[in-house]
């Protein structure tokens, strides 16, 4: 891909000083510090604009822009890798070990593959500030979990690709329709071939084992949409015709394949509980809400998350 088609705006990456993404959230003090933090609303308004930006909208029929291409290539390159490295024979039912393998090749290949997606002079300063962010998306290497945390941190990796300035507004919405979707192709790939603990899980009294940001926007998809009301997640009929255009539909049909023959009742109460509600609207507002208070607010999903010169934290 050629410099121009990826280079949106300036940015100057030779002058700015990029830092190697810390821990800076460790008790309750720091964290009521980050909640009141220009970061955190900066956060927090980068995903009310992602949110907004695919409302009233389908999958399928959002072209993806030439701009994303090449991320979106990358996350369908890291799916094949999982092909290419099966599971191991094992005696513990969570966490396979190949996954480490995956990992480990991820990790060693993600400067050369930044490199050839964005050919952009002094882009390689960048590097170990972006994949702190990137690797901690696809789940821990040391626990070999994966949760809301690591959702987190595929969007503040797409905040920070924003901030340099290769992504503008208009790419929003291919950004969550095509790339936000691409990675949770990904992460369900994973979780079945390697069984993934699901991290800082509430068991059946939370959302979900793994997701929290794809029912946000899945929900806004919704927003304005006569064919469906929530209580749609209970036609079969929607959930396999439709999860191809609807995230949340998505997210409910990989609920029911790998909670299979447990009521949905029984093992998704919340969103159960969430399908009695009249409108997308009200959902999508409850979504952003819930998101504040369980993963933004709770100490042990958010001392994970880092801080370097994009996401910037005292």
């Amino acid at each position: 891909m050629e410099q121009e088609s990826i280079s949106v705006g300036k940015f100057d990456f030779n002058t700015h000083q990029f830092l190697i993404p810390t821990k800076k959230i460790d008790d309750t003090q720091t964290l009521e510090a980050f909640k009141k933090s220009e970061a955190c609303n900066e956060l927090l308004s980068f995903i009310a604009a992602l949110t907004q930006s695919v409302q009233n909208s389908r999958m399928t029929e959002t072209p993806i822009t030439e701009n994303l291409k090449p991320l979106y290539n990358y996350l369908e390159t890291l799916e094949n890798w999982v092909d290419e490295i099966p599971p191991i024979h094992q005696p513990m039912r969570f966490g396979n070990k190949a996954y480490r393998t995956w990992l480990d090749k991820v990790s060693q290949e993600a400067d050369t593959m930044l490199l050839n997606m964005y050919k952009i002079d002094g882009f390689q300063n960048a590097l170990a500030e972006l994949k702190g962010y990137l690797l901690d998306s696809f789940g821990s290497y040391e626990r070999l979990d994966y949760g809301t945390g690591h959702e987190l941190n595929f969007v503040v990796f797409l905040l920070c690709l924003f901030k340099l300035k290769l992504y503008k507004p208009d790419d929003f919405k291919a950004l969550i329709n095509k790339v936000f979707q691409r990675y949770l192709t990904l992460m369900r790939k994973i979780q079945l071939i390697y069984v993934l603990e699901p991290a800082g899980s509430h068991g059946v009294w939370g959302l979900d084992d793994y997701q929290h940001l794809a029912f946000l926007f899945g929900a806004s998809q919704l927003m304005k949409n006569e064919s469906y009301l929530p209580e749609s997640i209970h036609s079969d009929s929607s959930l396999t015709k439709d999860f191809d255009d609807f995230m949340y539909f998505g997210c409910i049909r990989f609920i029911k394949q790998v909670k299979k023959g447990v009521p949905f009742g029984e093992s998704s109460p919340m969103l159960n509980d969430i399908s009695a509600v009249p409108s997308w609207e009200k959902v999508t507002t409850g979504m952003m809400k819930m998101f504040q208070a369980e993963v933004i607010s709770k100490l042990p999903v958010i001392k994970h998350l880092k801080f370097g010169s994009l996401l910037h934290f005292n």
